[in-house]
């Protein structure tokens, strides 16, 4: 009788465990380009640069320079995650990820520490 009970608690736990990774898979749904594309402001305290997601290529325009100096490198392309945006610099490297705080809004920490925020634009 104590065989029986152990394999139903066991078939429980997986149960329970199962349920829980398909919940949290399904909540971290990868936006396609055309979603993310369009006007946005990089934001670090009281100063804004202007940035571009460009659909074709995952280019990046507006003002990448003023973007540089605050992440150390120039971003170039850019890919959508589950999670929230990466930044790539010429060579295809990740320069950051900013991570999804809310819909239109993202945040990474750059490598000097300061916070940078990634808002979407009306």
């Amino acid at each position: 009788m104590q065989g029986i009970f152990k394999v139903i608690i066991c078939a429980l736990q997986v149960m329970f465990v199962s349920a829980g990774a398909h919940a949290m898979a399904s909540s971290l749904v990868l936006p396609t380009t055309a979603q993310l594309a369009g006007h946005w402001q990089l934001h670090q305290k009281d100063q804004a640069c202007a940035l571009d997601l460009l659909e074709p290529a995952n280019a990046l325009g507006g003002d990448v320079a003023c973007a540089a100096r605050w992440l150390g490198e120039k971003p170039l392309t850019w890919s959508p995650t589950p999670d929230g945006i990466w930044l790539f610099n010429a060579e295809g490297s990740g320069i950051t990820h900013l991570n999804r705080q809310e819909n239109g809004d993202y945040q990474a920490r750059t490598s000097v520490g300061t916070i940078v925020e990634l808002k979407r634009m009306p």
